[in-house]
């Protein structure tokens, strides 16, 4: 079915509403994927905050550079779709590249983030990076430790004294 101009307009709209609410935009190439295999892609994304956007390679062009970014051709080879980030700005190019490694089409090709194009080494990284979570649960790990010190060392003269009274008791006779 041939795309209709009043189509690709509504595809442009919401694109660009989804380039201005997004906090990043990782940009994958999904050639050689099954049905299967890209609802898999997309049931994952969505329980993270993200969502998988697939459209034409000048609807993203031009949404972006509505935006002020300027995508280079080798961010935008082959048949492209777009994971846009809302809350954590990790998730998106960090789940494509899990992915990518359980299906083997999927590549991660680049992306945006904080309004600057990323290359496929940049997003790499990034993707590599923990979770917004993760960082919070070691910073309460690491608040938490010198206080179960504390507490530890509290607590072994007492228990000391303890055991050692009991054991006095128990020698002493009635």
């Amino acid at each position: 079915m041939a795309t209709t101009r009043k189509m690709k307009e509504t595809a442009l709209e919401e694109l660009r509403e989804k380039f201005q609410k997004a906090q990043s935009v990782a940009f994958g190439q999904y050639a050689g994927l099954s049905v299967e295999q890209i609802s898999k892609l997309r049931k994952e994304l969505k329980s993270a905050g993200v969502e998988f956007k697939v459209a034409k390679r000048t609807l993203f062009k031009i949404a972006a550079k509505e935006q002020g970014i300027e995508l280079p051709d080798e961010v935008m080879m082959g048949t492209v779709g777009a994971a846009f980030s809302y809350e954590d700005s990790v998730a998106g190019p960090r789940l494509l590249k899990k992915l990518g490694k359980d299906f083997e089409k999927l590549q991660l090709l680049g992306g945006i983030m904080e309004g600057k194009v990323m290359t496929v080494a940049q997003m790499k990284e990034i993707a590599g990076l923990p979770s917004k979570q993760e960082l919070l649960a070691k910073l309460v790990g690491l608040m938490r430790a010198p206080l179960q010190g504390f507490y530890g060392a509290l607590q072994s003269p007492l228990g000391s004294f303890t055991r050692a009274v009991s054991q006095y008791a128990e020698k002493k006779p009635a």
